[in-house]
């Protein structure tokens, strides 16, 4: 099954221009801020909003062709869901919400409970099946929200916000869970992500969404090559700068230039790995092209490394070792001198 939507619709003050497709054995993962359209998305391909103009296709069939054209609605799509708050249904055991949605589709109650009683022990939670939605944790209905959804075989599988609804602890088993029933899927799979670690750890391809546009699709590594916005590079932890190129020399907004290390003419975005931003207590000697002093204003721990905020007439983010935090004294605010090679700035035309 293959997804290939391309509309407009409007929910609100949102206007939603998309166009997007997603292959067979596919997931694509959606990412924005708040208010970006995402959920809106999900609920126009699960037929829970329609389009105003375009259409959207599953298997090359239209499902929504705009007010005078074709509309299937959702429980005749083969979509299956799963909402962030997941929606249990509270008056029913585990087992039977799994069911629910093979009885709702004329199954025989008998088989449906056959076949749920199959996916909780795919998914572990064979003991469960007695229990009530409010007797489990979020993650675990979570679950079972997966489980209900994948029973009846939908050709295309909707997860908004999956993670979100977990705490710490079961984040990552719960995160585990969803990456190998995903894996297993063979039809197309189209997630809003809580975060970039959601979206590498599930997804193919990442779609970026601002403002009811999608900005970027591509990989991980496609979207750090070249970031589409300032929201991109902060969403994959670059440093990112926009100004105008003349040769070599990127000037940015504030008058501040640097050294790049490919020729450009014109306005341009230019991103450098927090990674690529050496620190010293004194001036460097050596090859670095950009060297300047900036006042540390904060330091964070993140995952394996310390990131130092710099301020100054360049604002930017390094990422340094814990020993180098203890070497250079960076707890100790103040100012350092930071490098950079020119080569180390990725140049793109905007």
């Amino acid at each position: 099954m293959s997804v290939d939507a391309n509309f407009t619709t409007n929910r609100g003050t949102l206007h939603l221009d998309v166009a997007l497709q997603v292959q067979n054995g596919e997931t694509l993962a959606l990412l924005g801020p708040n208010g970006a359209g995402k959920s809106t998305l999900l609920r126009v391909l699960a037929g829970l909003h329609e389009i105003e103009t375009g259409h959207v296709r599953l298997d090359e069939e239209p499902v929504d062709a705009g007010p005078n054209g074709v509309f299937v609605p959702p429980e005749e799509r083969g979509v299956g869901v799963v909402f962030q708050e997941h929606l249990l249904f509270p008056h029913l055991r585990v087992l039977d919400n799994i069911a629910f949605g093979l009885t709702s589709r004329g199954v025989k109650k008998k088989l449906a409970r056959t076949v749920a009683q199959t996916w909780l022990e795919r998914l572990g939670m064979i003991k469960y099946g007695n229990a009530t939605p409010t007797e489990l944790s979020g993650g675990q209905a979570q679950r079972i929200a997966l489980a209900r959804a994948l029973a009846t075989t939908p050709k295309l599988l909707l997860l908004d916000e999956p993670l979100a609804a977990a705490d710490a602890s079961a984040r990552v088993e719960l995160r585990r869970t969803l990456r190998s029933q995903i894996q297993a899927f063979q039809g197309s799979c189209v997630l809003v992500a809580h975060d970039i670690g959601d979206a590498l750890a599930l997804a193919d391809r990442i779609a970026v969404l601002e403002e009811g546009r999608i900005v970027q699709v591509g990989t991980m590594d496609q979207l750090g090559n070249k970031p589409a916005s300032r929201y991109v590079a902060d969403l994959i932890g670059l440093n990112c700068f926009r100004g105008t190129c003349s040769g070599n020399v990127l000037t940015v907004k504030n008058g501040k230039t640097v050294i790049v290390g490919t020729k450009h003419d014109g306005e341009v975005i230019a991103t450098v790995h927090p990674r690529a931003v050496a620190l010293f207590r004194e001036r460097p000697a050596g090859s670095p092209r950009n060297v300047f002093r900036a006042p540390i204003l904060s330091t964070e721990r993140a995952l394996g490394c310390i990131r130092v905020q710099l301020g100054g007439d360049l604002p930017i983010i390094a990422e340094v070792t814990e020993s180098a935090v203890k070497d250079l004294d960076l707890d100790g605010r103040g100012e350092v001198w930071a490098a950079i090679k020119a080569t180390e700035f990725r140049v793109a035309p905007t």
